[in-house]
């Protein structure tokens, strides 16, 4: 699915996965940080397709096939929230939110003003933002932090493997993922992350009352389970801290457990048919 541009915000890619027949609400994914829709198409969007659910992940303005690459530097959290509503706009039936990481954030940002049926968040970015853990981060894994920095700058031919695969995945995790995700790897937003360090941040936490989870991972280099744990409290939201599992919870080598964990809760929600 691809929506055109209009005169104030670029085109957007939107890769889809339907099953043969939908039985259960569909489900938007929400890309991190130096990411984009392809994260979801190899693990999550299969699984959740085969449950029954109708499955789109989009690519944020500048990133991926979307399009406003050269603005890219200029693109703000509240951009993408646009970018959500234009998406949400599209389909038929309002869907379920899943956002990551940075994506996580702009779903806090998301539901402020507009209501979904349910929304969760992996390894998102605290509600607090990015300060605390970048300087534990900067403390505690100084090579990591370096190599964030030169794919701010430089993008995907910086990207080290050995890097991504001690500070991003646990467990065995292939040469070919590990190689896929560097290269399709590419510089954020400064502004989107300076968003994110306070300027972004939150000022409404869940005030429509949404069904909400958040789940933590439990090696995450990013951010520490207590401060998603903290988020989740801030939000009214269920928390799941998922064990052996890295930042990358959808590409990780134990993806299938914190996918089998979103299932259960969207069961118990009374969203899963």
């Amino acid at each position: 699915m691809k929506i055109p541009h209009s005169s104030t915000a670029p085109a957007l890619d939107v890769i889809e996965s339907l099953p043969a027949h939908s039985t259960r609400p569909p489900i938007l994914f929400i890309h991190g940080a130096n990411m984009s829709a392809w994260c979801w198409r190899e693990k999550f969007m299969p699984y959740f397709t085969a449950l029954g659910h109708p499955t789109y992940a989009v690519s944020l303005r500048g990133h991926g096939q979307s399009g406003g690459q050269h603005q890219l530097a200029s693109n703000s959290i509240a951009d993408y929230v646009t970018d959500i509503q234009r998406v949400v706009s599209q389909l038929e039936t309002p869907p379920i939110l899943v956002g990551h990481s940075l994506g996580g954030l702009v779903v806090q940002k998301y539901i402020e003003h507009h209501t979904v049926p349910a929304c969760i968040i992996l390894a998102s970015v605290p509600s607090q933002g990015l300060l605390p853990s970048l300087v534990d981060l900067a403390f505690y894994n100084p090579a990591f932090y370096t190599q964030l920095n030169l794919i701010q700058f430089f993008g995907t031919w910086s990207s080290a493997v050995d890097v991504a695969r001690e500070s991003i995945f646990s467990g065995h995790v292939s040469d070919d993922v590990v190689i896929r995700f560097c290269a399709q790897m590419q510089p954020e937003s400064p502004r989107a992350l300076l968003d994110s360090l306070w300027l972004g941040l939150p000022a409404k936490k869940n005030p429509f009352h949404l069904p909400m989870l958040a789940l933590a991972a439990d090696d995450d280099v990013f951010f520490k389970p207590e401060h998603i744990k903290a988020t989740a409290e801030e939000y009214g939201a269920d928390y799941i801290n998922m064990k052996e599992t890295s930042h990358t919870m959808m590409l990780d080598s134990h993806w299938q457990d914190s996918a089998q964990a979103m299932n259960e809760w969207l069961e118990k929600q009374a969203l899963n048919g």
